[in-house]
């Protein structure tokens, strides 16, 4: 009898069983034979109608009030924190085309300025699947990455350095300085005329460099490119590198075409 109260009750005190005798087992001895539902349902009955409501000797409190009283000095477990040490933590390289990770055969997509950073991918191996946290190797939490499909039917981003261009980058600052030159030989001062530029060309071409990866900067964009990027640089005076980065974040792929069209749309939401 008292290792079945043990197991129910999981309470080794010997007080606690000194009573459930005297009381409880008495009982249940002086009356007919019990099976063990039956005698689960009995216990739980006399635990909570007698034994958690009677007045201890000692302490002048119920069982019930003084476990009532206790309770403003537990503290609660944060189950966030309790499932983050038990996430499982992978490294991963983000990829620089569609801007994702996998893990088992499931893409997640990440924030876009990590294209090509190494992290590492925290996940519950229980949970859904629906997303992951990215950290730094170092740690540092990233954000979160959601689960995707990826889109390999997009088109092929025209090449804007097929043929030959009517000018590389050399030609458009000699092209610049030519127009600088004769305004100031002309005793015009176009710059009350022309509005003024915040922001360089240079700059601006450097920034979408930047932001697709090229180590080399400037240099590593080909002539075509830096044309067709005059070309959008020359339709705003607005354009500026908070502009270039939201049109990154939002071209379907990770390529001067596509940013050039994210540019234009956020040129035509300015007017």
């Amino acid at each position: 009898m008292k290792s079945a109260l043990n197991r129910l009750c999981g309470c080794p005190h010997k007080r606690f069983f000194q009573t459930a005798q005297h009381q409880f087992e008495a009982e249940v001895r002086a009356g007919d034979l019990l099976t063990l539902e039956q005698l689960n349902r009995a216990l739980s009955a006399w635990l909570s109608v007698a034994y958690h409501k009677d007045i201890h000797s000692e302490t002048g409190q119920s069982p019930e009030d003084r476990y009532r009283q206790g309770l403003t000095i537990i503290r609660q477990v944060d189950m966030s924190r309790v499932i983050e040490s038990f996430m499982q933590a992978i490294p991963r390289t983000v990829n620089r085309t569609f801007s994702d990770v996998q893990i088992n055969k499931r893409f997640y997509r990440v924030d876009p300025k990590l294209r090509g950073d190494r992290v590492e991918v925290r996940f519950d191996p229980f949970s859904t699947w629906d997303k992951v946290q990215i950290h730094s190797l170092d740690g540092q939490y990233l954000g979160t990455g959601l689960l995707h499909q990826r889109q390999t039917g997009l088109p092929a981003a025209p090449d804007p350095c097929r043929g030959k261009p009517k000018h590389n980058y050399t030609d458009l600052l000699i092209q610049q300085h030519r127009q600088e030159l004769a305004e100031k030989a002309g005793g015009i001062d176009y710059r009350n005329i022309v509005e003024h530029r915040r922001w360089p060309f240079h700059q601006f071409a450097s920034t979408v460099a930047q932001l697709l990866g090229f180590k080399a900067g400037l240099t590593a964009l080909c002539s075509g490119d830096l044309e067709a990027l005059k070309k959008v640089y020359n339709q705003s005076s607005a354009i500026d590198r908070q502009m270039v980065k939201n049109a990154f974040e939002n071209a379907r792929q990770p390529s001067v075409p596509y940013i050039i069209a994210e540019l234009k749309q956020l040129i035509k939401g300015d007017r």
